[in-house]
């Protein structure tokens, strides 16, 4: 069977998958009969780089493509024979086998100065082009920056920090991302029907995931199972080229951790070593999906602007078991498999770590665990226990039923910090810098050390803010007054001043304090001693 991703690769704009923002880009520039001298197409291998740039030369040289349209024929003898790679307009450059000075001069700079005989531009695609030695860069670098009008330079790398500024000045960068596991999947389920081969859908994902973004390693581990030679292929045959795939073990594995039931995780990962399964690779696996997780209940547009698409199939198993995993879970648990997978001891039993690490995440060893403070450090207790200041001005009153000890002032202030960043992150600064001092009739009193934060948290606009997050964490009907004291100390901005905080807090029973807690503990610059 011939390769597939020479069989498939992209003919047009509109097949070449995701990286929409630049497609769109060029294909305006085509249409308004303006492309640049110079591209610079950057990103991660196999995402396309190469083949954009084929079609951006098909597109310029097409002779039957009209004026305001952005596509190649692929049909005229130009597309015809910069499909073959016989047309000698486009020229493609290999800078790792080429990298100095003379074949710059030789094949580019010289060639240069000839216009085109059968083709209205002449392309050069420069491959790798971060590999060319400086002499090499240096030589280029006067054609790229006043190139002839007749000439388009392409750039391709997959490392743009090697490539000197220079040269990136002088060109149009486009920065190319993965590709997604869904549109990853559209292209290997038209390469399936094609070929005219019945491959089961969570296969597809499978290789999807597997490939990492990288549309060229899908397209080749997929040539690899159709050489089975099935016309129907099931997923037992897939694993006789493709070991058994771990992301829906590794979403079963977090809804046992998370269930606190330690058989089934335990009984889980011997199964997938049992199967061959690399326990490294599983835990990676694990982490990866674990930030994903992360990310999502941080910013749901973090998650997509990242591409941090797993398929349909498993979202919609990992959907429910992420809705049951706080963040404070997912970030302990995170940590723990971080820890496994650091760990380089060679081991009779290689399951033998992660096996500790479910034990410990399902029955809490891992919150048990002494970790030792400085003989100096203060108690959460006493920092809870100490009355708060009371303000000498006079408070306005306001119309609320609401009652809070001024302990859940305190307990519940750094979940206020956190919660003010979402709405203005340098608010989140202001605030910081000010001390609550108490809460009556509904009103919160905040004493600042400098009039311009005081200034700064009045304005009309900040108001509505914060009183809208002082609703959401203490209660409704809430508001806030400040007043200005000169002599107020910010205890845990001293407290980081001079690096006091040396380990993780611990509570008083030897617990590690998480979430909340240790943001308290970090804001006011105590720690938990027994």
């Amino acid at each position: 069977m011939s390769t597939l991703y020479r069989d498939y690769r992209p003919q047009k704009f509109s097949e070449v998958l995701g990286q929409n923002h630049i497609k769109v880009t060029l294909q305006n520039e085509i249409i308004a009969g303006r492309p640049a001298g110079a591209y610079l197409f950057c990103g991660p291998r196999a995402v396309g780089k190469t083949t954009m740039a084929r079609v951006l030369a098909k597109t310029v040289n097409c002779q039957k493509r009209k004026s305001e349209q952005a596509e190649p024929c692929n049909e005229c003898s130009t597309c015809q024979s910069i499909v073959t790679g016989s047309n000698l307009e486009v020229v493609e450059i290999d800078a790792a086998s080429n990298t100095g000075v003379d074949n710059v001069r030789d094949n580019i700079i010289s060639f240069c100065r000839l216009a085109p005989t059968n083709a209205k531009y002449k392309v050069f695609i420069i491959d790798e082009v971060h590999m060319l030695s400086i002499s090499a860069f240096n030589a280029l670098l006067k054609i790229i920056e006043e190139p002839p009008n007749y000439v388009i330079f392409v750039l391709c790398t997959t490392e743009i920090q090697k490539v000197p500024a220079t040269i990136i000045s002088r060109c149009e960068r486009f920065d190319f991302r993965r590709v997604s596991v869904s549109d990853i999947v559209k292209k290997l389920s038209y390469i399936a029907r094609q070929e005219k081969i019945e491959i089961e859908g969570k296969i597809l994902e499978a290789v999807a995931r597997r490939s990492g973004g990288h549309l060229r390693d899908a397209e080749s581990l997929l040539g690899q199972i159709f050489s089975l030679g099935d016309k129907k292929i099931t997923s037992e045959q897939a694993e006789l080229v493709m070991p058994h795939y771990s992301s829906q073990e590794a979403v079963n594995l977090l809804d046992y951790i998370n269930r606190k039931d330690a058989a089934k995780a335990i009984a889980l990962i011997n199964s997938l070593t049992d199967s061959g399964i690399n326990i490294k690779s599983f835990v990676s696996e694990t982490i990866a999906l674990l930030r994903k997780v992360m990310l999502s209940k941080l910013s749901p547009e973090l998650e997509n602007n990242l591409g941090l698409d797993w398929g349909e199939e498993l979202e919609k198993h990992l959907a429910p078991v992420a809705s049951a995993l706080s963040i404070d879970q997912i970030i302990v648990i995170t940590n723990r498999f971080l820890d496994v997978a650091a760990d380089n001891r060679s081991s009779l039993i290689p399951q033998l770590p992660l096996e500790i690490a479910i034990g410990e995440l399902c029955f809490g060893q891992i919150s048990n665990q002494s970790i030792s403070t400085p003989k100096t450090a203060v108690s959460v207790k006493s920092v809870a226990k100490q009355p708060l200041q009371k303000s000498p001005v006079n408070k306005p009153e306001a119309s609320s039923s609401l009652v809070l000890s001024d302990d859940e002032v305190l307990i519940k202030w750094p979940e206020f910090l956190i919660k003010i960043k979402k709405y203005n992150h340098s608010l989140s600064f202001v605030l910081q810098n000010c001390v609550p001092r108490g809460i009556s009739n509904g009103l919160l009193q905040l004493a600042f050390k400098y009039k311009f934060h005081q200034d700064r948290i009045n304005d009309q606009a900040i108001k509505s803010i914060v009183d809208s997050v002082l609703c959401e964490v203490y209660g409704p009907g809430i508001s806030y007054t400040s007043c200005l004291d000169e002599k107020l100390t910010i205890a845990y901005l001293e407290s980081n001043k001079e690096n006091e905080i040396k380990t993780p807090p611990v509570k008083a029973d030897g617990v590690a304090a998480s979430g909340l807690m240790s943001d308290l503990l970090k804001t006011f610059g105590g720690e938990v001693i027994n």
